[in-house]
């Protein structure tokens, strides 16, 4: 008699099976995930646990998901941490555009751009919070707040400086640690700021909110302005760029290079590529997994701490995320690359720092845009180097192969991006030639320089 007592007393003591289990999710996402609030070293992202590359994930349906489809949201939450992402980025408000009908976000009542009156959610702000816990706390992903998506929901600046006092206090408040990074809007200048007005706007708003916060906070990519009206001298402690999608120039290689000139500028704040070239993204699309995991390689060689990985699913998601092309293929980066490599010092594989000469059609020192036709070398060979470790990425490599030429003793191991496999393990010594095999176009290079020569 006295075991079944026993049994029922510790029954009594346990809470409900349901709320056990999300407590045993919210643990495993912890122990796996990271902790302490982020923020930014140098070029790099910093949390409780050290340095880390932010990997996201556009999810600009997310709120309006764990409004109307909370099934479909966990789901999808869950499938992203298992691909490897970090973070997901997510909308605070949208509907302007009636591409967006029947997915309206609606912190507010307004009516749309063709005239489709929307009322405000009642239960926003709590929606809100809900969304950024289910995604920390069970799947241990943070989450990038785009506040303004349609700024034209609100027109009027005093709405739109309440609206970030709110969500100071009813969403971010308490949960620093969960989200990385506050986005003030969405390509602005077709979103609600137009012209100089709305850039001293986006730029004021800033600054509110890195005085308000110590989440890191970004202003947005207004593709009509340049870059250091937008960056220069500005509040904000990461710049979220949206690079190039032409894919014509040098066999579409354009949209993995195109962040290399921004990635490092004297006085402005490190990059985030915030909403490349995808899956199913406007303009222009890609599928193929080399260029789409060499682009966030090369980011992060280029000094950009954040990449964001953009597709169809993520937006409209009139598509699912686990039929989405290439996004299963990230999972190994980041154990590839080391964690604080936005710190370390770049070069773009032609300078005296980096470790190999890189030939094309036999001319040593070019990338195979520049050289006489052939079918061997690379579109870029950029690294990076920290004491005597250096990483390699290159890019566009052709059929033929790549021919380096050792420019001090080294020792190094050519991984495969797309499955984390180690293809050659080499030890060369100073002007030794050798040639890597193009992979399926694209390479991760790690190694050490061995001093003297032995």
């Amino acid at each position: 008699m006295k075991q079944p007592l026993v049994f029922l007393l510790l029954a009594l003591m346990l809470p409900p099976a349901a709320s056990r289990g999300a407590d045993l999710a919210a643990t495993h996402a912890t122990e796996s995930g990271r902790s302490g609030i982020v923020r930014v070293v140098d070029h790099g992202l910093v949390d409780g646990r050290g340095p880390f590359l932010g990997l996201g994930v556009s999810y600009m349906t997310a709120l309006w998901r764990c409004r109307h489809d909370r099934e479909r949201l966990e789901s999808d939450l869950r499938f992203l941490s298992r691909q490897g992402f970090n973070y997901c980025r997510i909308l605070s408000m949208v509907g302007w555009y009636p591409a967006w009908d029947g997915l309206e976000i609606a912190p507010v009542a307004f009516t749309n751009r063709v005239g489709k009156a929307v009322e405000a959610w009642p239960d926003y702000w709590q929606q809100f919070g809900t969304l950024i816990d289910l995604a920390y706390d069970r799947h241990a992903l943070r989450v990038q707040i785009t506040i303004f998506a349609d700024a034209q929901l609100m027109p009027n600046k005093s709405d739109r400086i309440e609206h970030l006092n709110r969500l100071l206090a009813n969403v971010v408040r308490g949960r620093e640690q969960k989200v990385i990074l506050i986005e003030v809007a969405n390509e602005a200048w077709q979103n609600g700021f137009p012209g100089e007005p709305g850039l001293a706007d986006l730029r004021e708003f800033t600054h509110y909110l890195a005085d308000r916060t110590d989440v890191p906070v970004a202003t947005t990519s207004n593709h009509e302005d340049e870059f250091a009206k937008v960056y220069r001298q500005s509040a904000a402690d990461i710049a979220t760029w949206h690079f190039s999608r032409d894919r014509r120039p040098d066999d579409g290689w354009k949209p993995v290079y195109d962040c290399w000139d921004v990635g490092d500028l004297p006085g402005f704040p490190p990059v985030s590529s915030n909403e490349p070239l995808g899956p199913g993204s406007s303009v222009a699309s890609e599928t193929s997994s080399i260029r789409l995991v060499m682009a966030a390689a090369f980011a992060y060689t280029a000094k950009l701490p954040m990449y964001v990985f953009h597709a169809e699913a993520g937006v409209f998601g009139k598509t699912r995320f686990e039929d989405t092309p290439s996004i299963g293929s990230f999972r190994h980066l980041l154990k590839m690359l080391p964690s604080d490599l936005p710190n370390w010092k770049r070069n773009d594989g032609k300078q005296p720092e980096a470790p190999f000469t890189a030939f094309a059609g036999g001319q040593p020192n070019r990338y195979w845009p520049e050289a006489s036709a052939g079918r061997d070398g690379c579109v870029r060979n950029i690294g990076s180097r920290r004491g005597d470790r250096f990483v390699c990425v290159p890019i566009g490599i052709r059929e033929q192969g790549l021919e380096l030429e050792a420019r001090e003793a080294v020792e190094f191991e050519a991984f495969d991006p797309l499955t984390g496999k180690v293809i050659r393990s080499l030890s060369v010594r100073p002007h030794e030639r050798f040639t890597l095999p193009p992979g399926d176009g694209g390479l991760i290079l790690k190694g050490r320089l061995r001093g003297n020569g032995r």
